[in-house]
């Protein structure tokens, strides 16, 4: 008999040296202080220790998680866990111990390692708390923000050191990149309502090839090549308000502009696109033929002012040259001084007509 007792001591003794053996050992931290707590349902198995967030989609809190925009921001952390779909106790300004090794002084953050919290802020820097002692941190969840990088007042480093949430708490956010810059620079917010003008460029700035930026009073093309010249379009002081419209069509735009002198010979090269408007003092005694440099845009015009001046004694002929150019004919200019003539020609893109010529006028 006193055998059998002997065994069947000895049999519990090992089956409750098993039962040790298996059971999980309890949390590793503990809570030492709550001042702010609340309750909320476990979406997952939640232990002491995990840092959480709430899911819109049920109002659960699950492990949170800066390196899963899905799983942020953390809104506390678990005091009393519990499988899922239990009551669990969320901390959102208390005391827990159980770390080991913290920079005492130093902030906490939440961890790309789910659920966890590390005194490396991470690219997504939502600070938790602060380490009060190597073991203790003083967790705080009240400041949502953000703070990637954020090394001295005033100043933001990284390639994206600003990220928007928006208005609604969700996967999507406008993040504000900069370009390493290689030089002190200096962008300036205008004193003024309005929206910022965007642009597709990836390198938008002045003097960058096909950059398109402001002036005063206009606005600046740079052009294919990013060298010293470059178009302005600007517009003159309006005296009332004033509209300009494009038409819905493809075709270039006529220009005013001052007038190109021709210089006057027996031979006159007219240099299409200098200008719309050419003038021609015509030489005594020397018939003259204008050649046009090239074909011009269908739609482009010309108009060509031919003056005779003082001192002229004969009939001088105009010819314009008939490989690019259909005219009624010559024209012959008076002998009398100070007399003008005007002809006009449209292109149609691969040759000048003479659409109209004027009588002599004093």
């Amino acid at each position: 008999m006193k055998r059998n007792l002997k065994i069947m001591a000895a049999m519990l003794l090992l089956v409750f040296t098993l039962l040790i053996t298996v059971i999980p050992a309890s949390a590793a931290y503990s809570v030492k202080q709550v001042f702010a707590r609340f309750q909320a349902t476990a979406g997952e198995t939640l232990a002491t220790g995990n840092v959480v967030m709430l899911k819109d989609a049920d109002g659960y809190a699950y492990k949170a998680d800066a390196n899963d925009a899905a799983l942020r921001p953390a809104i506390g952390i678990i005091g009393k866990g519990g499988a899922s779909g239990a009551t669990v106790e969320i901390i959102t300004i208390g005391t827990l111990s159980g770390w080991t090794a913290l920079s005492e002084g130093g902030p906490g953050y939440l961890s790309e390692t789910a659920a966890a919290v590390t005194q490396s802020a991470p690219a997504y820097s939502q600070q938790l708390g602060q380490a009060i002692s190597t073991t203790t941190y003083l967790f705080n969840f009240q400041n949502y923000f953000d703070s990637s990088s954020l090394t001295v007042l005033g100043t933001l480093s990284g390639a994206t050191p600003l990220v928007l949430e928006g208005a609604t708490a969700d996967e999507f956010e406008t993040s504000i990149s900069v370009t390493d810059p290689t030089a002190d620079r200096t962008l300036t917010l205008a004193d003024a309502s309005g929206t910022v003008m965007l642009s597709s460029l990836a390198t938008n700035a002045p003097d960058a090839a096909n950059s398109v930026t402001g002036t005063s009073n206009g606005l600046l093309f740079e052009g294919a090549t990013a060298d010293a010249h470059e178009t302005t379009l600007t517009v003159t002081d309006p005296t009332a308000d004033r509209t300009v419209t494009i038409p819905n069509k493809t075709g270039q735009v006529q220009l005013a502009s001052a007038a190109s002198v021709l210089t006057p010979g027996a031979a006159v090269t007219l240099t299409v696109g200098l200008s719309n408007l050419y003038t021609l003092a015509i030489n005594d005694n020397e018939d003259t033929t204008i050649t046009f440099s090239g074909a011009g845009t269908a739609g482009d015009e010309i108009t060509i002012v031919i003056a005779t001046g003082a001192g002229e004694v004969g009939d001088e002929i105009v010819t314009f040259h008939a490989t690019l150019v259909s005219s009624v004919g010559t024209l012959t200019c008076a002998s009398t001084a100070t007399r003008f003539y005007v002809i006009k020609f449209i292109s149609n893109g691969s040759h000048w007509y003479e659409v109209s010529r004027t009588a002599i006028q004093t």
